[in-house]
């Protein structure tokens, strides 16, 4: 699911020759930019290569279908995998919790005024907008990394880095929801006598509640992934299983782990994709019904929906219960002591050895691995998505069936490659690539591959066949109507896709930064074992920074292909 930036209410779009003269600036610009990312990350395959660890590599696919199915490791399996979904549960709740009431704070609704200019209120806008920035642009990990020093091995710590950082993405996607509901309702019950934020909640909230729900299910399915990434550094669950068998090598245990981690992820997607799938269906149908204002067309309940929805909320006090969570922990005695000591120890700020210049130099670096990662993967997935997508209509023919065993192939390599958690994809790289760019480059490039070709699929899914079949009716090939008919409908699409998986791809290079992957990531890394809080919080405000400046460039780029 791609997320849209907002939309300023009165800003004039730009005019077809100064778009068009935007995108060829930003399509220079892009193309420099991969090239500058290249030439730092270097060229030298003979420094890069490390021809010995193919072996290695070899040795680990190979048990991709040999995993270990004793009992006791299957229990702990099953028993790890109930806490991975738990952190991810709990987390989710947390991210929806932080999302409805930021989303409320953030939307431009309670800030301006319903007509006019937007004035002075708009300060209040733009201070919300900074504030839900700082957690948007820390990764689980950063969370997790901190608050273990606060609250130790404790399931809040896993429960808290996932519905924090989860929790303020959430809060700006609901605010553009709100933002884009019309605005009918809102007016009546403003002239009413109702207040700006009563008739928020009750003219505008129900409109984008669905929307939420959906979203609410694609962050769980997120939530999976990145519980797993926590795991591995340390907050339990199969992550830390994963870590434990990888320092002895037990690849056996680690495709055990890595296959249930694959199910639960596969079973998430599905969930996620039907949910939002049912909640299109529905927003339609209730379109129909306003547009042709008929009481026999009313739109019907989803039970499925209704149900599922149900059955999640039903699930949180038992995944509560299940990981015996303790919420007073929070604000005991202990606590905050503890986050009297780390805001001493991190106050202020240090540089390091290396400096201004040293940190620079990481930044910089941070921006060349996201771009190589994207790149990489935007150009793989764009072609995969087509083998990838479920055909409009079942299969009738033979060449139609193989095309559809093909495709079912495509999806279940997607799945593999973001079900993977970024950091064993570069600890598997490693063993080819020596340590630098690179390695972290081609990780982040693996799993950002699965997680764009799902999402550039259901683009190709959902979109109207009508036009390329009349261009293979009147006599063109397949290869003709998707170059004239599907590629100039999904192309902007396409590149919006890869814009958002770059912001977030700036944020996923800390968790690659344990293989020596070179920018932010691997200072955060060092500074984290030397316990080095001052220096933490330098370069913690430094990726703040530079995720800023992406989201800015990004957010100016789709403005261009609007």
């Amino acid at each position: 699911m791609a997320v849209t930036e907002l939309e300023q209410p009165l800003s004039v779009r730009p005019s077809r020759p100064r778009a068009s003269r935007g995108r060829r600036t930003w399509v220079i610009l892009s193309v420099t930019l991969l090239g500058w990312s290249v030439w730092r990350a270097g060229l030298d395959v003979s420094e890069l290569v490390n021809a010995r660890g193919w072996s290695q590599v070899s040795e680990f696919f190979s048990a991709m279908w040999s995993p270990d199915l004793s009992p006791d490791f299957i229990w702990l399996t099953l028993r790890e995998a109930g806490v991975t979904v738990s952190y991810a549960l709990l987390g989710t709740a947390v991210a929806l919790l932080i999302g409805v009431i930021g989303g409320a704070m953030l939307t431009e609704r309670i800030w301006a005024p319903l007509a006019g200019p937007v004035g002075r209120a708009r300060w209040g806008w733009l201070v919300g907008r900074f504030a839900f920035a700082l957690p948007r642009s820390m990764h689980e990990v950063v969370f997790g990394l901190l608050l273990v020093n606060l609250l130790g091995l404790n399931p809040l710590v896993a429960i808290l880095a996932i519905g924090i950082p989860f929790g303020a993405v959430t809060a700006k996607v609901f605010s553009e929801l709100l933002d884009d509901v019309p605005r009918e309702a809102e007016r009546a019950l403003r002239a009413a006598g109702s207040g700006r934020l009563a008739a928020l909640v009750f003219g505008a909230f129900p409109y984008a509640l669905g929307d939420l729900l959906s979203y609410g299910f694609y962050r769980f399915e997120c939530g999976i992934r990145s519980a797993a990434v926590l795991g591995i550094v340390g907050a339990g669950g199969i992550g830390f299983q994963l870590a434990l068998s990888f320092q002895s090598l037990r690849y056996d245990q680690m495709w055990t782990l890595l296959w249930a981690l694959i199910i639960m992820s596969g079973l998430a997607d599905r969930l996620s994709s039907v949910v939002r799938r049912r909640r299109n269906s529905a927003a339609i149908e209730m379109h129909v019904s306003r547009a042709q204002r008929s009481p026999r067309i009313a739109p019907k309940r989803d039970r499925f929906l209704l149900g599922s929805s149900g059955f999640g909320v039903l699930m949180v006090p038992v995944a509560y219960l299940w990981l015996d969570v303790d919420i007073t922990s929070l604000w005991d005695a202990r606590a905050r002591r503890l986050a009297g000591e780390l805001l001493a120890d991190a106050w202020p700020p240090s540089l390091g050895d290396g400096g201004f210049r040293g940190l620079m130099s990481d930044s910089v670096d941070t921006i060349a691995l996201a771009t190589l990662s994207i790149a990489m993967a935007w150009a793989v997935a764009s072609f995969v998505a087509f083998v990838a997508r479920r055909p409009p209509r079942a299969p009738a023919r033979l060449a139609d069936r193989m095309v559809a065993a093909i495709g079912l192939l495509a999806r279940f390599v997607l799945l593999v490659a973001r079900s993977v958690p970024p950091p064993v994809w570069a600890f598997i790289v490693v063993f080819v690539l020596h340590p630098g760019l690179w390695p972290g480059a081609v990780a982040l490039a693996l799993y950002n591959l699965g997680v764009l070709g799902r999402l550039q699929s259901e683009v190709l899914e959902n979109l109207d066949e009508d036009p390329a079949d009349a261009l293979r009716a009147s006599g063109a090939g397949r290869v003709g109507a998707i170059a004239y008919a599907t590629l100039p409908a999904v192309s902007t699409r396409f590149v919006s896709l890869g814009l958002y998986r770059w912001e977030v791809a700036i944020r996923e290079t800390v968790i690659v930064g344990v293989v020596g992957a070179a920018g932010l990531g691997r200072r955060l890394d060092l500074q984290t074992s030397a316990f080095d809080y001052d220096g933490i919080l330098a370069t913690v405000l430094a990726l703040l920074v530079v995720v800023v400046a992406v989201d800015l460039a990004s957010a100016s780029i789709r403005r261009t292909l609007r």
